[in-house]
């Protein structure tokens, strides 16, 4: 599945006339096959040990470009740490207020409730981005065996 979704989205950014560098190429593998909401430094010291021409700073700027250009999104959270998605799939984000872990949250009407956004308001929306806060299920065992509430 990721090496049909990487072909496709090469073929999408070279109709663009966008040249795939072996830098941009390595994050766009490494975006579609980790789902784990990175931030670029993240991304960076992943494929530094096999990508000794790569930079934080090309990691960052190649980001930032690709979230004008692919299904690449830019999350930022409270704390104003910004990480990175491929919205292989559109989704919304729980955010554990302990770990600051995110997980994808799939919700079967997101269609639907993004179309009554539009409709319902007088908004053009650009973008969506639903974040759910709470505690995630390990800091819930780990509060719980501390003898503390959340």
């Amino acid at each position: 599945m990721a090496n049909k979704e990487l072909d496709q989205l090469i073929a999408q950014l070279r109709s663009q006339k966008i040249r795939i560098t072996d830098q941009r190429l390595a994050i766009l593998k490494y975006m579609i096959t980790h789902h784990n909401h990175p931030t670029a430094e993240d991304v960076y010291n992943d494929l530094k040990d096999t990508h000794n021409n790569i930079s934080i700073a090309t990691v960052y700027n190649n980001l930032r470009f690709l979230v004008k250009v692919t299904p690449i999104r830019e999350l930022t959270y409270v704390d104003k740490s910004i990480h990175f998605d491929y919205f292989h799939k559109e989704h919304f984000h729980a955010i554990c207020d302990q770990c600051g872990q995110i997980f994808d949250v799939n919700y079967s009407d997101y269609s639907t409730l993004l179309k009554n956004l539009k409709s319902d308001s007088a908004f053009q929306i650009n973008n969506v981005q639903l974040n759910i806060h709470g505690i995630c299920p390990d800091c819930q065992k780990r509060l719980a065996s501390a003898g503390k509430s959340w």
